[in-house]
C-alpha cells in the first residue's frame, strides 16, 4: 500500500455553498458541578476525541485506569517537548532551469534561525515557499503522532483565535515564530500571549501594524485586537469607535527588524500624546510611555468582564457545543469567566473546570460535534493505528505529512491559512456552525477519503481486528469495533444487520474468485470442460445466486428479525451445493479438490452460524 498515493490529492479551488440542517431546540441543563458519573469507554472516547485528534484504543485503555479528574490532568500537564522543523528539499531550480543549493542551511537541518540571504537572490522566494511547506508537514506531523495531551487542540484553537494567515506574511521564519509562540503559551496565560502576538512580527505585517504611524494612524489592527482577539462583540461589548482609534495611537511606531525578523518601537513614528478611552474601559487614559503602552493596553481591555466571558464562550465552542442559551451563558460561562479573571488570566484553571464538569460530560453534549477536517483525517488515521514516522523523520515521514494537510485543506482547513481574519467560520458562523464543515464540496472529499482507507489497503484489517478481545466470533468482533469507533454502541438490530450485509459481501468475493479461477482454468491452462461440468456449475451457481437474492430481499423486508431464516437459507446453499458438487463431479474430482470444496463449504457454514 503507498500511503503517500493515498493521502496525496490535487488542491482545487473551494465551493462555499452550504448544507442547510435543521437545529436541535433541546440543549442541557448541567453546571460545571464536578463530574462524578459513568466512567466507561464512551467517557473516555468523548473525552479524548474533544481533546486530541482521535481517540486510539490504547489510549482510551490507558485512561480507563484513571479516574475523570487524573485523566485531564494528565491531558493539561502532558506538555510535549518538540524541535523545529527542518529543510527537506533539494535543489532549487532559477527561472533557466539552473539548479542551486540552499546554502544556508544543510538538509536536515533546521532553518528557523536561517534568515534566507546567503543563497542565490532569484530563488529565495522558492527556498521561502518550500520552507513553509516543510511548516506545514512538521505540524501534520505533531498532530498524527501526538502524545497523550491536549497540547496540540489548543495551538490549532490559539491558530484560529488569531488567524494570521501564511500568505499575507509571505515569511516562513516569522511564521514559525509566530506558531512558536502560540505552541509555548497554548496553556498559558491569554494577557501575556496577546501582549506578545501584538506585537509579533507576523501580526504586525498580517493586520498592518508596522505601518501604523502617528501621521497615518492605521486602525485595522486596534479593531480587530477589541473585535476578534479580546472582548467580541456579544451584547456587554460597549467599547466605541474612539476607543478603536485610540488604541491605534498607542499602537503606533512598532515596526520590523529586516535583519532579525523582531520587533521594535520606532520613537520618531509613535503618537506621545494621551490617549483616552470610554465609560467601557472606566475612562482610563494611557499617557506616552513608549513600549509599555502596549502593556497597559492590553490590561486595560482584560479588566472588564466581557473580555474574560468573549474567551470563554470561544473555548466552550471549540470543545463543547456552538449553542450557548442563557442558562449556559448563567450556569457556565458567567463562573468560567470569573475564574479565568481570579486566576489573572491562565487558561489552564478555566479548561480543567469545564472539562472537568457535568456539563461536559451530559450525553446531549457528547456526539453533537461535526468535525474538523483535521480532527476527522488524523483522528480516524489514529483510531485505524495507521503507521507513520516519527514526525522528525523528514525524509520518509514530510511527503506523507504533507500528504495529510493537503487532505485538510482540499476539505478547507488549511494549515497557516485560515479563510479570513475571523479564523474558521464554523466557530463563529451563526447559525450553522458546525455545519459549514459539511457542504457540496466537502463531503464528497470526506466520502473519498474514507472510500480510499478501505480500498487502498491503508487499513491493516487483520491486525486492527487483532484489539477484538476474541476476532474469531464475529459478534464479538463487531462488539468490538463499534465500541472503539461509534460513539454510542450499535442495538442488536444494528449488529444483524450489519452481520448479515457482511454475509452477503462474502458471497459476493467468493462468486468473483470463483470466476477468476474458472478464467484461469479455461485461457491459461487451456482446460477444456466437458458438458457435465458446465451443467454442473449451473446447477450450482444458480441456486447460491437465487438464494443470495432471497437474503438481500428477506434483509430488506424483515430487516432484524431475519436472524433465523439467514441461517437456514446459508445452509440450505451449502447442502444442496455439496449434494450437487458430489453427483456431478465425483468421477473427476481429487482428494486435494475435495478437501479445498469442503474447507470452502465449511467456511460458509461458520459465517451462516456465527
Amino acid at each position: 500500500m503507498d500511503r503517500r498515493a493515498f493521502l496525496t490529492a490535487a488542491r482545487k479551488k473551494v465551493s462555499t455553498k452550504k448544507v442547510t440542517v435543521p437545529a436541535y431546540d433541546e440543549r442541557v441543563d448541567s453546571d460545571l458541578t464536578p463530574y462524578a458519573g459513568a466512567w466507561t469507554r464512551q467517557e473516555v472516547a468523548h473525552l479524548l476525541k474533544r481533546t486530541m485528534f482521535g481517540a486510539t484504543k490504547a489510549d482510551i485503555d490507558h485512561f480507563l485506569t484513571l479516574s475523570p479528574s487524573q485523566a485531564i490532568d494528565e491531558l493539561l500537564n502532558n506538555i510535549p517537548v518538540v524541535s523545529p522543523p527542518v529543510r527537506d528539499y533539494g535543489l532549487i531550480a532559477d527561472d533557466d532551469g539552473v539548479l542551486h543549493d540552499d546554502v544556508g542551511v544543510a538538509q536536515g537541518q533546521s532553518w528557523v534561525n536561517d534568515f534566507n540571504t546567503t543563497s542565490f537572490s532569484e530563488i529565495r522566494g522558492s527556498i521561502n515557499r518550500l520552507r513553509v511547506e516543510s511548516l506545514r508537514k512538521w505540524w501534520s506531523g505533531l498532530i498524527i503522532n501526538q502524545n497523550r495531551s491536549i497540547w496540540e487542540k489548543m495551538v490549532l484553537f490559539w491558530h484560529h483565535h488569531f488567524s494570521v494567515q501564511v500568505e499575507e506574511v509571505d515569511n516562513a521564519t516569522m511564521m514559525w515564530r509566530h506558531h512558536n509562540l502560540l505552541r509555548s503559551n497554548a496553556l498559558g496565560n491569554v494577557k501575556q500571549l496577546v501582549k506578545d502576538v501584538t506585537i509579533d512580527p507576523a501580526m504586525l505585517i498580517h493586520l498592518n501594524g508596522y505601518l501604523n504611524t502617528r501621521l497615518a494612524p492605521d486602525e485595522n489592527f486596534a479593531r480587530e485586537l477589541q473585535e476578534l482577539f479580546s472582548v467580541g462583540k456579544g451584547p456587554g461589548s460597549d467599547y466605541t469607535e474612539n476607543d478603536v482609534i485610540a488604541a491605534a495611537r498607542v499602537l503606533t511606531g512598532w515596526r520590523i527588524n529586516s535583519n532579525t525578523y523582531t520587533s521594535y518601537l520606532d520613537a520618531s513614528s509613535h503618537d506621545t500624546g494621551t490617549k483616552s478611552f470610554s465609560a467601557f474601559y472606566n475612562n482610563t487614559t494611557i499617557s506616552n510611555s513608549g513600549e509599555t503602552e502596549v502593556d497597559a493596553l492590553v490590561d486595560m481591555i482584560f479588566n472588564t468582564t466581557e473580555s474574560a466571558r468573549f474567551i470563554c464562550r470561544k473555548l466552550y465552542t471549540w470543545f463543547v457545543y456552538y449553542q450557548i442559551d442563557e442558562q449556559t451563558e448563567t450556569d457556565v460561562i458567567e463562573p468560567l469567566a470569573q475564574l479565568l479573571i481570579s486566576s489573572n488570566y491562565e487558561v489552564k484553571p478555566v479548561l480543567s473546570a469545564l472539562l472537568k464538569s457535568e456539563h461536559f460530560f451530559d450525553p446531549l453534549n457528547q456526539a453533537c460535534y461535526i468535525k474538523s477536517p483535521m480532527d476527522m483525517i488524523a483522528g480516524t488515521l489514529r483510531e485505524f493505528s495507521v503507521p507513520f514516522p516519527v514526525y522528525t523523520n523528514y525524509a520518509t515521514g514530510y511527503p506523507l505529512f504533507y500528504s495529510i494537510y493537503q487532505r485538510a485543506a482540499e476539505m478547507q482547513q488549511t494549515l497557516f491559512q485560515p479563510p479570513d481574519v475571523s479564523g474558521w467560520q464554523a466557530y463563529y458562523q451563526d447559525p450553522m456552525y458546525y455545519e459549514i464543515w459539511v457542504n457540496s464540496n466537502s463531503l464528497p472529499k470526506r466520502a473519498d477519503f474514507t472510500d480510499a482507507l478501505v480500498g487502498d489497503d491503508v487499513i491493516d484489517c487483520r491486525a486492527f481486528a487483532a484489539y477484538s478481545s476474541n476476532p474469531a466470533d464475529p459478534n464479538q468482533l463487531i462488539d468490538d469495533i463499534t465500541a472503539l469507533l461509534l460513539r454510542y454502541p450499535l442495538s442488536a438490530n444494528s449488529k444483524t444487520y450489519v452481520k448479515n450485509n457482511f454475509l452477503i459481501t462474502a458471497f459476493a468475493v467468493a462468486a468473483v474468485i470463483g470466476l477468476v479461477l474458472m478464467g484461469y482454468q479455461l485461457i491459461v491452462k487451456k482446460q477444456q470442460f466437458d458438458k457435465r461440468a458446465i451443467w454442473g456449475g449451473i446447477m450450482i451457481g444458480v441456486p447460491n445466486y437465487f438464494s443470495i437474492w432471497c437474503l438481500v430481499m428477506v434483509l430488506k423486508e424483515y430487516a432484524a428479525n431475519s436472524s433465523m431464516i439467514i441461517p437456514v437459507n446459508n445452509m440450505g446453499i451449502v447442502l444442496f451445493s455439496t449434494l450437487t458438487a458430489w453427483i456431478m463431479f465425483r468421477e473427476h474430482l481429487s482428494k486435494t479438490n475435495w478437501l479445498g470444496i469442503i474447507l470452502s463449504l465449511g467456511a460458509i457454514a461458520l459465517i451462516a452460524y456465527g
